[in-house]
């Protein structure tokens, strides 16, 4: 079983790594930064390797998830892993309330979302995560809502138009989708939060792994764990 298991993370690495050399030799390079850390986490946890608005691709790392009824696993909150000075390293975690609001991501950043709020995370240039720009919504006694957007230290009232206009983005966000190792890797669409209820939208191909790659990776690693219970 050991031998099994060591042989199936070091085929995640392997998918990982060819998933990426449809990119170029960059491509290949930046998935090679996280097969030691994919290789090491636990039967329960998943992961999800992304591009943002940092240099290099980011790994997310969640124990938690849920089918969003079109057959993605998102989740609520995960751990951000970056590459600083030649390791890798968790540099915080990102949390969403509510299964309508998964974790999401664009070339701008990594967003996390409630009924009332919504937060976009950048990673700077120093490797450290950092909250880019909040938009929050509260009430008072009487019911009145008020919104308000902090960017930096600095916080501002805003109107309700302004206030949907930003949360849009998240709205147009691709929803992160976790995967186990090679068996899994690369498998799942890319969909927007535009596809969650009550929300519409387009559904768009996840064209960043070679599928004869991942089938063939996978077939190999089966094949593999019959052989050596024998």
């Amino acid at each position: 079983m050991y031998k099994a298991k060591k042989f199936i993370s070091y085929m995640a690495l392997c998918v990982l790594i060819f998933s990426l050399c449809a990119c170029g030799e960059k491509g290949s390079e930046n998935a090679a930064i996280y097969g030691e850390t994919v290789g090491g986490l636990e039967d329960n946890e998943l992961f999800a390797i992304i591009d943002t608005n940092a240099s290099l691709p980011v790994l997310l790392v969640t124990s938690q998830v849920y089918n969003d009824g079109l057959g993605n696993q998102a989740a609520l909150n995960c751990d951000v892993y970056y590459l600083i000075d030649k390791e890798v390293k968790n540099i915080g975690t990102i949390e969403s309330m509510g299964t309508a609001y998964p974790i999401a991501y664009d070339e701008t950043g990594i967003y996390a979302a409630s009924g009332h709020d919504m937060q976009r995370f950048e990673i700077e240039k120093s490797g450290s995560l950092r909250l880019a720009e909040g938009i929050y919504e509260q009430f008072d006694e009487s019911g009145n809502a008020a919104y308000t957007m902090k960017k930096g230290e600095e916080t501002d009232v805003i109107t309700e138009e302004e206030y949907y206009a930003a949360f849009e983005k998240y709205s147009n966000a691709t929803i992160v989708n976790f995967s186990y190792g090679a068996s899994d890797a690369g498998k799942a669409e890319v969909v927007t939060n535009n596809e969650l209820e009550p929300r519409q939208g387009n559904i768009a191909e996840d064209v960043n792994v070679l599928e004869i790659v991942q089938e063939t990776a996978s077939e190999f690693a089966v094949k593999k764990m019959e052989t050596s219970y024998f």
